[in-house]
């Protein structure tokens, strides 16, 4: 067997592999895609599958930014949209070149989450973790802090949100000035600045996802 269809033999199995890791879809009523992928990849693996590079040194993060680009191009795929790669604003917020779809990427190692959107979007992942509670003053407002009522689940659900809120927005605005509704048990409204957004979230493996709808 020559060298190519050793090379051929050895990307198909990473692509499959990377398929299984697509651990979750969820398509929303107002057309929106969501796909999270959990990495069990190598670096290497990774690598064979985009020809996009990073200069960032540290390996984890290069894990992160070589799977967030191969599950966009993916996500792109999915959704009927054409991927001619990836730019960033002069804010840094990342966007589709010569699109009119929108997307957010997240990652918080192994999980990466993408959305796209004919609309604003915005995605989230945080880890619920105890060390929130001393970080929860630069976030929160009064009535939050109140409202969260020492829960590490639910400041981090709150975190998450605002984050996305963030993202969406794609300009510079402090976190306590993005206001957070509980609707129900999962559904949020995000307020900043003059707009709202509906705000779903998900637990997963002690992580919560945020995403919009």
């Amino acid at each position: 067997m020559n060298l190519n269809k050793i090379n051929q033999l050895l990307y198909n199995f990473i692509l499959i592999r990377y398929y299984m890791g697509i651990i979750k879809k969820i398509s929303s009523k107002n057309n929106s895609l969501v796909c999270i992928w959990k990495i069990t990849e190598t670096y290497d693996e990774l690598e064979m599958l985009t020809y996009e590079r990073t200069n960032i040194k540290s390996r984890l993060k290069q894990k992160e930014f070589l799977a967030s680009r191969i599950l966009v191009k993916e996500i792109c795929k999915l959704y009927n949209a054409k991927y001619l790669g990836i730019d960033k604003d002069k804010n840094g917020k990342p966007f589709l070149i010569n699109s009119n779809y929108h997307i957010s990427i997240t990652h918080k190692y192994p999980y990466i989450g993408v959305i796209i959107d004919k609309k604003k979007c915005g995605i989230d992942i945080e880890r619920i973790d105890k060390k929130i509670k001393k970080i929860q003053s630069k976030f929160l407002d009064n009535n939050e802090v109140n409202e969260v009522n020492d829960s590490e689940r639910k400041m981090t659900i709150f975190w998450s949100i605002k984050e996305t809120g963030y993202k969406i927005n794609g300009e510079t605005i402090p976190l306590k000035k993005i206001k957070v509704k509980e609707e129900n048990n999962n559904t949020y409204k995000c307020f900043l600045l003059d707009e709202s957004f509906e705000v779903n979230i998900l637990e997963l493996d002690n992580h919560i996802l945020s995403f919009t709808t």
